[in-house]
C-alpha cells in the first residue's frame, strides 16, 4: 500500500502547577517516511500478546503485506504492548466484517480502503477519520457502518523527539 497518511505526534507538555489549567496536547500530521522506528525491546511477549499478534497479522496481511516477524518485532518497539494491542484488536473488529461480506480479488481496493479507515480512526475520531482517510471507494455512510465496529477512543501516536 503506498502512502498512507498518519495522524500522529501527540506531544504532551505538562510543567504547570496545580492552579494553572494544563495546555491541550499538542496534535500534527505528518508523513510516515518522517516517523523513526523505536528500538526493539530486549523483552518477550507472552504467549497470548503472540496469540493476539497472530490474529492481527492474519487479519491484515492481505492489506498490509509484512511478515509475521516483522509485525511481532514492531509490537516489540512499544513501551506497551497490551495498550497497542488493544487497539490493534479493535481496528480487526472494525475490518472483519466488512472483509468477511467483501471477498475475491475484485474487493481488495476496498478491503486496503477500509484498513486505512480503521487504522486513521485509531487515530483520530470517526469524523476526521472519514475526512483524513480520503476515501475514493468507501460513501459515507459505508465508512461510519464501519465505524461502528470500532469501539475505542481515539489515541494519536505519541512520539518522543
Amino acid at each position: 500500500m503506498k502512502k498512507i497518511f498518519l495522524v500522529t505526534l501527540l506531544t504532551i507538555a505538562v510543567l504547570a502547577c496545580k492552579e494553572q489549567p494544563k495546555p491541550e496536547p499538542k496534535v500534527e500530521i505528518v508523513e510516515i517516511e518522517d516517523l523513526k522506528p523505536s528500538p526493539v525491546s530486549s523483552s518477550s511477549l507472552t504467549d497470548t500478546q503472540l496469540a493476539h499478534i497472530k490474529r492481527i497479522h492474519k487479519t491484515f496481511e492481505e492489506v498490509y503485506p509484512i511478515s509475521l516477524e516483522e509485525t511481532i518485532k514492531n509490537f516489540k518497539r512499544d513501551l506497551h504492548p497490551d495498550n497497542e494491542i488493544n487497539i490493534w484488536l479493535a481496528m480487526t473488529n472494525a475490518y472483519e466484517p466488512f472483509a468477511a461480506a467483501n471477498t475475491g480479488a475484485e474487493k481488495l481496493a476496498h478491503r486496503k480502503e477500509v484498513y486505512k479507515l480503521v487504522l486513521m480512526r485509531s487515530m483520530m475520531p470517526d469524523k476526521e477519520a472519514i475526512s483524513n482517510a480520503r476515501l475514493t471507494l468507501l460513501s459515507e455512510a459505508e465508512a461510519q457502518a464501519i465505524l461502528k465496529n470500532y469501539r475505542l477512543n481515539a489515541a494519536p501516536i505519541k512520539v518522543q523527539n
